[in-house]
This record gives structure tokens, sequence and C-alpha cells, in this order.
């Protein structure tokens, strides 16, 4: 009874057909329960990964946009790095200037003192006024120089208001015009204070030539004035700025070639006045010789004014400058054959004597410097190095 009541409460058995339909049906609900329960993790993992993709696309995108300022800042900072290292070497250029003008005029100074010693103790000074004229020239080159002195050592207000302005340079103009108008006091024989005549008196004529009287106001009234003009000539240099010109290095040796040519005019010409013109007082060879050298060194004057001039500029050419190199190598050996050798004006030392071989000698110091820079001899390893140089600031362009 019990079986039969459950089977009636069962309802009668299923079919085997009916069976298997209804175990298709329970099949085909459980896979779409389980349909139903991955659909929310596969939208999970296509949702995060579109998320992972578009975060790394949004990075990509950050970094390619930051990339031009990292550019930017990484020039800046070679840009900054350049103009330091270039201000540095300016600034030890200029320290290396200062400290060769301050040398120079500390000599100035010396010299000065010692010039203004000797004029004051000659026993052929009878206060004429030739003679004041050189005690002044004197006193004021030895207080500018002295001051310009004080002015170099130190950083102090006055060390600002003189050291590498207009100040400095009117101040050496203005030494280069005192010294230029008593050294010709100081030199010519007639005078007697540095240098005076002395004659052979042989045969018809004299043969008056200058010699050296007082050696020390001679030796140091010439360093004065080499010396103001050295400083003039370092202040204009920094002044103009040249770089680059191929005399650039030997601008100094100009001024001293222009200097001894200036010297070899001013003494044929008071030769030929004060000699050649009074009868009996020379050879007509003499004095031959004697307007060869005046040639000589008008020539040398203008040559080496122009070129100083655009050697201070950077404006100079290396064809023109070794050219006038070797004419001034060639007037010049000339010059001191005729003028110092048997019946030569300048055979006895003095202005005439030195200026003669100055010219010589730095003529060919010039000329020697110039040549071999122009056919390149020893600056082969420069060139590579200034090429490398180049090249390596071109590629740090190009970064």
């Amino acid at each position: 009874n019990f079986i039969w009541r459950t089977k009636s409460m069962a309802g009668p058995r299923p079919t085997a057909s009916q069976r298997g339909a209804r175990s298709k049906e329970e099949r085909h609900g459980q896979n779409n329960h389980r349909t139903k329960n991955l659909r929310p993790l596969r939208q999970y993992q296509i949702t995060h990964t579109s998320n992972t993709r578009a975060n790394k696309s949004t990075t990509l995108n950050q970094s390619i946009q930051l990339m031009p300022s990292a550019t930017a800042t990484a020039n800046e900072n070679f840009t900054m790095e350049d103009n330091n290292s270039g201000n540095s070497a300016l600034a030890a250029e200029s320290s290396s200037l200062d400290k060769r003008r301050l040398e120079t005029w500390a000599l100035l100074c010396l010299f000065s003192t010692l010039a203004l010693t000797a004029h004051e103790t000659d026993d052929q000074n009878m206060k004429r006024s030739e003679n004041i004229w050189i005690t002044t020239c004197a006193s004021i080159s030895l207080a500018l120089s002295a001051l310009s002195s004080l002015a170099h050592v130190g950083n102090s207000a006055l060390s600002s208001l003189f050291v590498g302005t207009i100040l400095e340079g009117i101040t050496a103009l203005i030494l280069v015009g005192l010294w230029a108008g008593a050294l010709p006091i100081i030199m010519d024989p007639s005078n007697g204070l540095a240098q005076m005549y002395v004659g052979k008196s042989e045969g018809d004529s004299a043969d008056y030539q200058a010699t050296i009287s007082n050696a020390n106001l001679y030796f140091t009234s010439w360093g004065s004035g080499v010396c103001a003009l050295i400083v003039l000539a370092m202040y204009i240099k920094e002044r103009l700025g040249g770089g680059g010109g191929m005399g650039m290095g030997y601008t100094s040796k100009w001024y001293l070639l222009m200097l001894a040519s200036v010297i070899v005019v001013i003494e044929s010409m008071r030769f030929k006045n004060q000699v050649c013109g009074i009868e009996g007082g020379t050879a007509d060879v003499t004095c031959g010789r004697n307007t060869y050298g005046l040639a000589t060194g008008i020539v040398g004057l203008v040559v080496s004014f122009l070129i100083s001039l655009f050697s201070s500029l950077g404006r100079d050419s290396a064809l023109i400058t070794t050219v006038a190199g070797f004419v001034m190598a060639v007037l010049y050996t000339l010059c001191a054959g005729l003028l110092t050798f048997d019946n030569g004006p300048a055979t006895y030392v003095g202005n005439h004597y030195f200026s003669a071989w100055a010219g010589f000698f730095i003529s060919f110091a010039v000329f020697g410097s110039v040549l071999k820079e122009f056919l390149g001899v020893g600056g082969g390893a420069t060139a590579s190095a200034a090429a490398e140089s180049g090249e390596d600031d071109v590629e740090m362009d190009r970064i």
C-alpha cells in the first residue's frame, strides 16, 4: 500500500522519451545559468583590458608630449653650460689683460721715476724751457702711472671707475702724447741732454754723428715712452675686441715696428737738417744713405700702422700681411746695412743706430711668424682640433 500510495502521489512513471526530454531541458537550463554567470566576468575582463590599453595609450601620449619639453630642457641646460663656460673664458682673458696692463703701468711708473731723477741730476740741466718741459712731463707721467697702478690693485671704487674704462684709455693717450713731445727734445743732440754730436774731423768734412751722452736719461725715457705705447695698444686691442685676425698674435710687433720707423724718420730728418744742411758737415755719400733711411722709415711707418690697425680689428689678410712683412724685411735689411756700416750716418751708438737695427730684427720676426702661419707650418694640429670641435658643435646642435 505504501508503495502504491507513493507511486500514486508521485504520479505515473515517466516514459523513456519523457525522461530524455527532461534531461535535455535540465542541461539546457544549467548551461543558461552558467552563461548568465559568465557574462559579467567576460564583460569585466573586456572592460578591464580596454581600460588598461587606454591607460597605456594615455601614458605613451604623455611620454611623447613630454619628450619635446625634456629635449628643450636638455638644450637649455647645454646652452647654460656653454654660456657659463664662455663667460668664464672671457673673465679669465680679461683678468689676464688687466694683469699685463698692471705690470706695464708699474714699469712706466718706475721708468718715469728714473728718468726724472736722471734729468734732475744731469749737469747739462740749465733750467731752460726745454728742461722745465722734460721735468713736467716726467712728473706727470710718474703721478698718472702711480695712480693707474694703484687702481689695478684691489677692488676699490677707483678700480671700477678706471680699469677698462674710457678713463684709462684717455690716460694712456695723454701719456703717449707727453712722451711723444718729450722724447724728441731729450734725444735732440743739439740740446745735449741724452745725446750729443761728435765729429771725426777727417778731410774736408767733420762727419758729425749723434751719440749717447746721458745713458740713464736715454734708456729710461725710452722705456717710459715704450711702456705708455704698450698700455695704449693693450687698451685699444681690448676695446676693439678684434678676434680671429691672422696677425692678432703679432699686433705688438707691428706697433714696435711702427715705433722704430718713427724714430728712423725723425733721426733721418734731423741728420739731414743739422748735418747735411751745413757746409762740410758730412760727405755726400753719407747724406745719400740718410735719404734712403728716411724713405724706408716713411714706408715702414705707413705699412706698420695700417697692418697693426687692421690686425687689432681682426680684418687683416694673410696674404697682405705676409707680403708686407717680406717688403719690410727687405727694406730694413738694406737700411741697416747702409746706415750703420762704412760711410753711414749711424755708425755711432744712438737713436739712429738702434732704430735701424730694431727695424731689421722686428721686420724679420714679423715676416717669419706670418710666413709660418700662412704656409700652415705647425698649425695642422690646431686646425684639426678646431675642425673636430666644430663637428662636435654641429652634432650637439642636431641632438
